[in-house]
């Protein structure tokens, strides 16, 4: 018993310490959602990210992955702009394709990354 009283005290003093020096506890990403679309006639992959906070539209890593029999192969990435769009110009293989918006730190907002629905390109 006397071990739990000396463990639980160090683990209130850590905490306070913590408190005092202005760490807080870890937030909730704000959702996202990433969309992706096909366009034949320019070959490239589009869509735009979308979020409650306008700190994680901006500026957000997007990644485009081909599902393929041995899992997700990367294919291409890029940055959204100011209002969330995003472009990834490539000569596509017929395969299924999805995006993701990478999970990330954007202006002290914790965002949360974001999985597209998946395009079938013929």
């Amino acid at each position: 018993m006397r071990i739990a009283t000396k463990f639980g005290g160090l683990i209130a003093s850590v905490a306070l310490a913590l408190t005092m020096i202005g760490v807080s506890p870890a937030h909730a990403a704000v959702a996202s959602t990433v969309s992706i679309r096909w366009n034949a006639m320019d070959e490239n992959f589009h869509g735009k990210v979308v979020s409650g906070s306008q700190d994680c539209v901006a500026h957000r890593t997007v990644k485009v992955f081909q599902k393929t029999s041995t899992g997700p192969k990367l294919v291409g990435k890029t940055t959204s702009n100011k209002k969330g769009y995003w472009k990834v110009t490539l000569m596509a293989h017929s395969g299924k394709y999805f995006a993701k918006a990478l999970a990330g730190t954007m202006m002290s907002t914790n965002c949360g990354a974001a999985r597209s629905t998946t395009v079938d390109v013929m």
